[in-house]
């Protein structure tokens, strides 16, 4: 028996994202599709890091479509190498690649927000809108490429195409040839209105409601799934500067109902495109009126969640609720959503469902088509996105979110997981943009509202794993999440942690005495805090895109003056800094079969104590044989198991508690056959 001493610090790990050695996650899908699975199935690999991406996918030896940003790629598996990927320690997740859809209802018209484009002259000037949808017709007059639409892509290829890379069919003139859903969108966006220039009743009668914006189409085609969603927020975040990306908005989705899953690849990338300063609007969906019918990507609290009204101004029966009680199944606003009439692809069927019949303007059916649905009202908002970024280009996406909901009208007789915050009101969001302090950097150096699971993890000053060197007076203040907050004024006074995780913020609270700080993160100084304000305001300092294998360590050390600590938010867990990880191997030997079908087994005991944070145990054979390998708890109940086609298994556990454990290795099909287990424990100690 070895023992390796790793001078780590480093506490006990629970199961979480942040493990590095945990198995993968197999997404709730695939879980229920892989008993009776006999086939290969279509699914979505992400790994932790972009550079395992192409090691991970080849090793498999099957065709597949890897991103050009996220580390993501779309394959087709068999079970037993679903089984055997999720054991690879590079691999984050695996989830099915479920077909999605386009959200429509029906016919009509409405008028939008002409009043800010009359009276103040906005009209979304300089903000770019990128329309991930069926594709977009820029043939039109309204949406012509090289002037409204920047630039039109076709998402293209498939799992044997390009070497196994997604291909971008750039400058393609018309991306939306079987659908007419994302012509119809990037209209309510943006469209010029060129075709309905010389209306007598107000020129350029048909524009959308931000109609200097520009365009940039991600034609994912009539029949989305959810490889070609991520493959167009991969082009959008790779190219957000080449053409100034503002806002990804989403007239699609699926799994109605479901419950947010920050690790789903969908969720992954409209996170990433989030941090990066992006605004996503997502549309509710159109399952109403019952409730929990939401789309599962427009829950996650980092998109704006649009619902949909009527021409009066009502929640439309077909626009999904939410779960009353619950703030993650609430849509964040409604817009308009019955009866819009926007662009029209040609010789598409959902122009052709919705004709416009405009005696004074026959030629009109030519060029508008009209729809219902969350999907219209989605456009809406994210043009609205727009016209709040040319009067304030210093918003944050948080910010963004905010003030629509801040400006929304009430909606009398109906509840806010119906509604959200109320119906949009576009004046009240440009006037409230435009006195709006702006936090655009603040939030790209990771002072963001939401953490990739959702909420932070929020962490009191008074916490045990934070050490403080000298004396900190505990502090009331109404300003503080908590109610207290630490301060000092003593020589060399300081404070340190450590923790696993990708981001970081540290909580402090000004005084008018004035006083420094210096920060240092893993050791290297990243320069002074400055505590001076004239009245007191809760700040915040953050680091993010940190190596989620590493453990970091945080030190806050006085320089001069009063300076305070008020707690941490986490995207990851605290550690004890006085704590180290032993690993023990160990090692079994034996021999099973002849058997069939489980007929055979052999068992070994293991004792673990309570401090035990995880079991790698890993079984090999000679021979032509294939063997299973189960860990069962001292109830027998089976708590982790590998039953692949592969040689060796391995299992990966973190127990919750000690006691006597048991290695079966079951003869599935074998003759004769000898095997050796290898087993690691890694115990958490402490250093006295």
């Amino acid at each position: 028996m070895k023992k390796t001493l790793l001078a780590l610090s480093v506490s006990v790990l629970a199961a979480t994202t942040f493990n590095v050695n945990a198995d993968a996650l197999i997404g709730s899908k695939l879980q229920t599709l892989l008993p009776t699975l006999v086939q290969s199935t279509k699914v979505i690999v992400s790994t932790h890091h972009y550079n395992e991406l192409d090691n991970v996918m080849t090793a498999l030896n099957v065709p597949y479509l890897a991103l050009k940003v996220l580390p993501m790629a779309g394959t087709s598996l068999t079970r037993s190498q679903i089984n055997t990927l999720a054991k690879d320690s590079r691999v984050k997740s695996i989830y099915f690649d479920a077909p999605l859809e386009y959200y429509n209802y029906n016919s009509g018209e409405i008028t939008s927000g002409h009043l800010v484009h009359d009276d103040y002259g906005v009209y979304g000037e300089g903000s770019t809108i990128a329309v991930l949808d069926s594709g977009v017709d820029a043939t039109h007059p309204d949406l012509l490429l090289g002037e409204k639409t920047i630039q039109n892509v076709k998402i293209a290829g498939d799992l044997d195409f390009a070497g196994g890379k997604n291909l971008f069919l750039e400058g393609v003139p018309n991306t939306d040839t079987s659908s007419g859903h994302g012509t119809h969108v990037g209209g309510t966006v943006a469209g010029s209105g060129e075709a309905s220039r010389d209306d007598e009743r107000r020129s350029f009668y048909q524009a959308g409601i931000a109609p200097k914006a520009t365009l940039v189409g991600l034609g994912a085609g009539e029949a989305i799934s959810i490889l070609y969603a991520i493959a167009g927020f991969d082009y959008a975040i790779a190219n957000s500067e080449r053409y100034s990306i503002d806002v990804i908005t989403n007239s699609w989705g699926g799994g109605d109902g479901a419950s947010f899953d920050p690790n789903n690849p969908t969720n992954q990338a409209s996170y990433q495109a989030y941090k990066k300063g992006i605004v996503v609007t997502f549309a509710a969906s159109n399952s109403g009126p019952d409730d929990n019918t939401l789309n599962q990507y427009a829950i996650a609290p980092w998109v704006i969640n649009v619902a949909a009204g009527t021409t009066d101004s009502q929640l439309a029966d077909f626009s999904s609720r939410g779960v009353e009680g619950d703030w993650i199944k609430t849509p964040d606003i409604t817009a308009p959503g019955s009866a819009i009439v926007s662009t029209r692809a040609l010789n598409t069927p959902l122009g052709a469902a919705g004709p416009i019949i405009d005696p004074a303007h026959p030629e009109y059916h030519l060029y508008y088509a009209s729809m219902s649905g969350t999907s219209m009202a989605t456009p809406f908002v994210a043009g609205v996105v727009g016209l709040l970024l040319e009067v304030n280009p210093l918003l944050s996406p948080d910010q963004v979110e905010q003030i629509l909901k801040d400006s929304a009208d009430e909606m009398p007789g109906y509840k806010v997981h119906q509604v959200g915050a109320g119906h949009i009101n576009v004046k009240a969001a440009v006037d409230l943009a435009i006195v709006t302090t702006g936090e655009r950097a603040e939030f790209l150096n990771g002072q963001t509202g939401w953490s990739s699971q959702g909420v932070w993890s929020e962490v009191s000053e008074t916490d045990n794993n934070i050490n403080y060197k000298k004396r900190w007076a505990v502090k009331n203040s109404t300003l503080s999440s908590d109610g207290t907050f630490k301060q000092t004024r003593r020589r060399n006074a300081q404070i340190s942690f450590d923790f696993i995780g990708d981001s970081v913020q540290l909580k402090y609270i000004t005084n008018n005495r004035k006083g420094h700080a210096e920060l240092f993160l893993d050791g290297k100084s990243q320069g002074l805090l400055d505590y001076y304000s004239p009245q007191r305001q809760v700040k915040t300092v953050a680091f993010r895109d940190l190596s989620t294998d590493s453990i970091h360590s945080i030190s806050l050390k006085r320089i001069n003056g009063t300076v305070s600590f008020d707690g941490i938010l986490l995207d990851g867990q605290l550690v004890d800094s006085a704590a180290v990880i032993i690993k023990t191997d160990s090692n079994f030997a034996g021999s099973v079969g002849p058997s069939y079908e489980n007929m055979e087994v052999s068992d070994h005991d293991i004792q673990l104590t309570d401090n035990v944070s995880m079991l790698n145990a890993v079984l090999t054979w000679s021979g032509v044989a294939d063997l299973d390998f189960d860990l069962l708890n001292e109830a027998g109940e089976v708590v982790a198991n590998s039953a692949s086609l592969d040689n060796p298994e391995e299992i990966n556990f973190r127990p919750t508690s000690g006691g006597l454990y048991t290695l079966r290795v079951n003869g599935y099909i074998s003759v004769a056959t000898d095997y050796t287990i290898e087993v690691t424990t890694s115990k958490l100690e402490t250093n006295d």
